[in-house]
């Protein structure tokens, strides 16, 4: 469908800019989460009456690459926007930056999102002529007046929030824009979706089968008579976080809550508008505030909806506030626990407690609070030592009750992304490199991927990768058999006929159609996956459990038999080496297991020799703290206009 340009509407006696904002593929199949950023700015660039602004939802609507190219040369926007959120974005932004500066030399591209972290590899290497770095919605309406009467591009200069090479091809980054108010924050025009039919994508109709395959499903509250019908609503809440974890890029220094008559506003508009009885409360750090928070519950209980968290901080909550959130409708909470080990919490930066991180999982399953322990391993001075305590808090999480499901684990692998102090100390030791080809090259690797595939993390620890793909096993494998010592293997076999994956495999094995939101790694993501081929032997509840031989002839991966096997496991895990070996062909193929399996090798003889073995020789404090110590040696040639994006904020 074109889009109908209006040509006879002028702002500061110029006729309108002609603005795309689009969204880019950031997994395998379209996010479920709406895009508020880029709905954010552009609604701000309409009430500033930049009318003439339309939304392109690549994410959604997956176009193929040609299609893309063909919409552009039809429609000859003025200024393009292009919506990065992650880092492994940086490929497809190339491509299609430099593909458009080839059709459409006059279009004047802009970049957002988190990519704008590699601001000056942007600048220098692809076709965007201009980086927003921050906040966009103040930046873009300030830009698009910039552009109407600049006559050269000095003039951004007075743009915050900008990164740009001017006219001597020399990076200028402006100071960040002022943060919006929070009464501000979010404030989206829903009609830019609904006038392209697709907030049916974002607003889902929960019908049962769908709250059974969803994160409600543990709450039996779904089966009460008034939540039938009703559809699930994302509600933007908070923005910010008051962390800095050294893994995580973020522009926001700060913490910012919408106000909650505003949010029970915009909660009403979707209740009434489109029958919302189930909401995905956004929020990265949910609960800081306890008066926020007391009447967030008050009003979300007056509604009478069932709601759920995917961002709160252990250090944030009592078994009192989880009892009261519970009380007013609270389904799930999602912790970033990150680790069993202090030692590589305080490498985090997290600013929490092992001791914490237990007193959560127990108060949640207290309070019937369902929640799943995110995990991210592999982080420098990850060690056998450290990995056994974060096996051991998710053994401690799953004897907490016959009702946990000892697979709700999602362990991802460290991944160094741009702006955080990971990356910059990945450049430091050299994994990554310190000249912008090198830099490019890493952000090649790992476009287009997620952390959770394993695949494209940088080995940080002191340990071969072998033993370190082998640790994702150890935890899991814990986990499971330390449910069936406490609980029993007739309950395990019930928590596994349950989940999804099984209960609704359907007889050709395609399962139930609800697509893998990437949401989740292993083993949490595994459990909802259905397998192909025979699902075993039956019963009144549904598929029976596989059997091993058909797991195996059907050439299931290695984590899908562990789960379903999980005493066999743990008694053989002094051969895991060799079945993760196995994973690893499967997963890199033969050259890269065999390069894997000598670096092992070399290690274990290492070890064996007088003197071999050691440990991780720098101290166990933030990576924030060691970059700017400089117990990692520094990196002299480094552009100063880039020192603020390197260190985030």
């Amino acid at each position: 469908m074109s889009i109908q340009w209006e040509s006879s509407n002028l702002i500061e006696g110029r006729p309108v800019p002609k603005i795309i904002f689009v969204t880019i593929p950031l997994r395998s199949v379209p996010a479920d989460f709406p895009p508020i950023g880029s709905l954010s700015v552009i609604t701000a660039l309409k009430k500033a009456g930049f009318a003439q602004t339309h939304f392109y939802n690549i994410d959604l609507l997956r176009p193929t690459y040609s299609e893309v190219i063909e919409y552009f040369e039809r429609e000859k926007p003025d200024i393009v926007g292009i919506s990065a959120v992650v880092s492994t974005a940086y490929e497809y932004v190339k491509n299609l930056s430099l593909d458009l500066k080839d059709r459409l030399p006059g279009t004047t591209l802009l970049l957002g999102g988190n990519l704008g972290a590699s601001a000056e590899i942007l600048l220098k290497k692809t076709g965007m002529d201009f980086v927003c770095i921050g906040e966009g919605e103040r930046t873009a309406v300030d830009f698009v007046h910039c552009w109407l009467r600049a006559k050269d591009k000095g003039e951004f200069s007075n743009v915050k929030g900008l990164a740009f090479l001017n006219d001597q091809r020399e990076l200028e980054v402006t100071p960040y824009a002022d943060p919006i108010p929070a009464e501000e924050l979010y404030d989206i025009d829903w009609s830019i979706l609904e006038d392209l039919g697709q907030l049916k994508y974002h607003i889902v109709e929960a019908d049962l089968n769908y709250l059974l395959n969803s994160s409600f499903r543990n709450d039996p509250r779904i089966f009460e008579p008034q939540r039938q019908g009703k559809t699930i609503v994302t509600l933007p809440s908070i923005k910010g976080c008051v962390a800095r974890c050294t893994f995580c890029h973020r522009w926001d220094k700060s913490i910012r809550f919408i106000p909650v008559p505003l949010l029970m506003q915009r909660l009403d508009y979707f209740i009434e508008k489109y029958n919302a009885g189930f909401v995905s409360v956004a929020a990265e750090n949910f609960g800081t505030d306890k008066k926020w928070l007391g009447e967030l519950i008050d009003g979300l209980k007056e509604r009478d909806v069932l709601w759920k968290i995917g961002g709160m901080r252990v250090s944030d909550v009592t078994a009192d506030w989880i009892r009261k959130m519970r009380d007013g409708g609270c389904s799930q909470i999602i912790y970033g626990m990150e680790s069993g080990s202090q030692r590589i919490l305080d490498i985090m930066e997290k600013k929490t407690t092992a001791e914490q991180n237990r007193n959560a999982v127990k108060w949640m399953v207290e309070n019937k609070v369902h929640t799943t322990l995110q995990l991210v391993i592999g982080m420098p001075g990850e060690s056998p030592e450290t990995i056994a305590e974060t096996a051991e808090f998710a053994a401690y999480f799953a004897e907490q009750s016959p009702d946990v499901d000892p697979n709700d684990l999602s362990i991802n692998f460290a991944q160094a992304l741009p702006g955080t102090p990971l990356y910059e100390f990945g450049r430091r030791i050299g994994s990554i490199g310190q000249t912008l080809n090198e830099e490019e090259k890493y952000l090649f690797s790992i476009s287009n991927r997620d952390a959770r595939d394993g695949e494209t993390y940088i080995n940080f620890t002191d340990y071969p990768q072998l033993m370190v793909e082998q640790w994702q096993f150890e935890i899991s494998s814990l986990s499971r058999y330390a449910y069936v010592k406490k609980w029993g293997w007739g309950n395990y076999r019930k928590i596994l006929l349950n989940a999804s994956r099984l209960k609704y495999l359907s007889q050709n094995g395609q399962g139930s159609g609800i697509g893998d939101s990437g949401y989740f790694a292993e083993p949490a993501r595994m459990r909802e996956q259905p397998q192909n081929g025979d699902s075993g032997s039956k019963d009144e509840t549904g598929p029976g459990i596989p059997s091993l031989w058909n797991l195996i002839r059907r050439r299931a991966k290695v984590g899908h038999i562990a789960m379903f096997y999980p005493r066999f496991f743990h008694h053989g895990r002094k051969i895991l080496v060799f079945l993760v070996l196995i994973n690893v062909l499967r997963k890199y193929g033969g050259k890269k297991a065999s390069k894997v399996l000598f670096e092992y090798l070399q290690w274990k003889i290492k070890n064996i020799l007088p003197g071999g073995k050691h440990g991780f020789s720098i101290p166990y404090i933030s990576l924030r703290k060691l970059t700017e110590k400089n117990l990692v040696p520094s990196i002299s040639t480094d552009s100063p206009a880039m020192v603020e994006l390197r260190k985030g904020r």
